[in-house]
């Protein structure tokens, strides 16, 4: 299954840089944390089947360590310290974990609204380094890019892309809302039948249900086309020299790559152009390491628990570290885990991102435990 997927997208890649016999030259708008592990898995086999590639990095980054990868980088220089980048992202992250849940639905969504739209701006920082650095879009035009692929999460792909005259690809898993892929790709979306991502709601729903998620659906409506969109498109506007806006340059991309299975996602209605890509970035087993794989035969017929904590999350305060490593010892599972505080047991291993490489060898006996930031 992975293969035909696998296959599928580089056919549409291919179909991109109009000549199937060549190679071509691709532009990257990334995004860092968990969606650059996944797009990197896309660079990393077209890389290998020679085509050129180049990364549009801001210099203010975690992940993307541009040190340590083969494509061309052109960095995009950022006017704030790594300092102030940290503190502005531990800010937000703080807000969507601990302050998001106390407020009532009406002040959740505004809060989210405004976290979502602080965090737009801080992605702007980036675009303007981008789109007003004469220098680097004649680099750029020169080049003659085939392609552009970006993440709609961080606008400025599909910009950079309609100053290029290029066509690009979108690869995300889902916006806020849904806004993006309702409003902006015209995605269909009953509220009747299919769930906003962030309802907690099933396709199973009451009458009272789905009047609530159709309110979700119009709030969400509401707030990014009257308060979050109209800067960007005020913003684009100005860029490209005439009236336009957000949605109508991304409605202009050529494929959707969705993150995600058809099996996974409740009924819905897709697009030509939408395809399910996910599950890219599992790759072939390795052996455990011997003392991995000591501590996992010795699980049992209880086997062993993978916890997680995602691509954003870098420490935890000693009061969550002390409850979680407290909770997971008492299960009878044995627990593979990020570095926390040993309760005096041996039921915790802990370990860094070997999980990733390592994961499917552990066998059926496995669970699998991955919090989201606003369970923390």
């Amino acid at each position: 299954m992975k293969t035909v997927q696998g296959c599928c997208i580089l056919f549409v890649l291919q179909l991109c840089l109009l000549d199937s016999g060549r190679t071509g030259k691709v532009l990257v708008w990334p995004v860092d944390f968990s969606h650059w592990i996944n797009l990197q898995v896309i660079l990393e086999e077209l890389h290998l089947r020679g085509h050129e590639i180049t990364l549009l990095v801001p210099s203010q980054n975690l992940l993307i360590d541009h040190t340590k990868i083969p494509y061309h980088v052109e960095i995009l220089q950022l006017s704030i310290s790594e300092e102030t980048f940290m503190e502005e992202l531990n800010t937000m992250l703080y807000e969507e974990i601990f302050e998001l849940p106390k407020l009532s639905w009406w002040e959740m969504q505004i809060e989210l609204a405004n976290s979502v739209r602080q965090f737009l701006l801080t992605t702007k920082r980036v675009c303007d380094s981008a789109v007003t650095n004469k220098q680097l879009l004649s680099r750029l035009q020169a080049a003659k890019f085939d392609v552009c692929i970006a993440d709609p999460l961080s606008f400025c792909g599909e910009l950079v892309a309609e100053l290029l005259n290029i066509p690009f690809i979108y690869t995300f898993r889902f916006f806020y809302g849904n806004a993006i892929e309702r409003l902006c790709a015209g995605l269909p979306m009953p509220s009747s039948y299919v769930p906003c991502v962030s309802s907690r709601l099933t396709d199973n729903m009451t009458f009272i249900q789905r009047l609530e998620n159709w309110l979700l659906y119009t709030v969400s409506d509401m707030i990014y086309s009257y308060y979050v969109f109209p800067e960007w498109d005020e913003y684009y506007s100005k860029v490209l020299g005439k009236p336009t806006t957000l949605c109508e340059i991304m409605g202009k991309a050529d494929m959707w790559l969705f993150r995600s299975y058809w099996d996974f996602e409740f009924p819905q209605p897709y697009l030509p152009n939408t395809e399910f890509v996910g599950g890219l970035h599992c790759k072939p087993a390795k052996p455990l390491p011997k003392e991995f794989e000591e501590f996992v035969q010795s699980s049992g017929k209880d086997g062993v628990v993978v916890f997680t904590l995602g691509s954003m999350i870098k420490n935890l305060s000693e009061e969550k570290s002390n409850m979680i490593a407290s909770a997971l010892a008492q299960i009878p599972q044995k627990v593979i885990s990020p570095p926390l505080p040993h309760p005096g047991t041996a039921v915790l291993k802990s370990m860094k991102f070997t999980v990733k490489v390592y994961l499917y060898n552990v066998g059926k006996g496995i669970g699998i435990v991955s919090l989201n930031l606003s369970e923390l």
